[in-house]
């Protein structure tokens, strides 16, 4: 009896796992990271050898609060990924963003990385970080600023920023879009939150493309 009532306790919790992963998302985060920055402690990476500025991180399905997470086995075909040379800074990149959040996105691999592509294309960077010479000091306000003149697509609340090193730093943008991938949607609660707490000094750095 004890071997029947675990094994209806491990199916239980399988299906919960399974009923858990099928959760429909709420919408779309476009993290775009800062390469100076990834840079400075990952020095030896594939994608520091060329002198990026702002690289593809990943395209998270999100929940209001939390996200879903390596939701199927389904693997990325190395081939599909060099079909698109520049979306991703790498192919190790590319793979492990599949694996942790485009199994949850609902998308087949090539769905995912068009989809990843449209969005990335479509985000505009603001002049003053285009080929970025000198350090860059701003806040998170001003920040919201030039994104939003460059994208004027992008509502004030589809905006937030990770920064790096006790917020000294610009790690991260975040852009959120619905869940088509179509139209900007409010970044959930714990993203904004994050923003908040990560880059709350009055003002932080943007490092210089090298």
């Amino acid at each position: 009896m004890k071997i029947i009532f675990n094994s209806l306790l491990i199916l239980a919790t399988l299906y919960a796992s399974a009923q858990a992963a099928q959760k429909p998302f709420d919408y779309y985060v476009l993290s775009l990271s800062w390469s100076p920055q990834f840079c400075t402690t990952h020095p030896k990476d594939s994608q520091c050898t060329r002198e990026y500025g702002i690289v593809l991180h990943g395209l998270w399905p999100q929940y209001n609060k939390g996200y879903p997470k390596s939701c199927s086995k389904e693997w990325i075909a190395t081939k599909l990924i060099r079909s698109f040379p520049d979306l991703y800074p790498s192919e190790k990149l590319a793979i492990h963003e599949w694996v942790q959040h485009g199994t949850c996105s609902g998308l087949s691999p090539t769905d995912y990385l068009k989809l990843s592509q449209k969005l990335k294309q479509s985000v505009v960077m603001p002049d003053v970080l285009q080929n970025l010479a000198k350090p860059l000091r701003v806040s998170s306000s001003q920040l919201n600023a030039l994104m939003q003149k460059a994208n004027p697509n992008l509502s004030n609340n589809a905006i937030a920023f990770s920064c790096a090193d006790g917020g000294r730093f610009l790690q991260e943008i975040y852009l959120c879009f619905d869940k088509k991938g179509e139209t900007s949607a409010a970044c959930g609660v714990d993203i904004q939150r994050r923003s908040r707490l990560s880059c709350g000094r009055p003002n932080f750095l943007i490092r210089n493309v090298r």
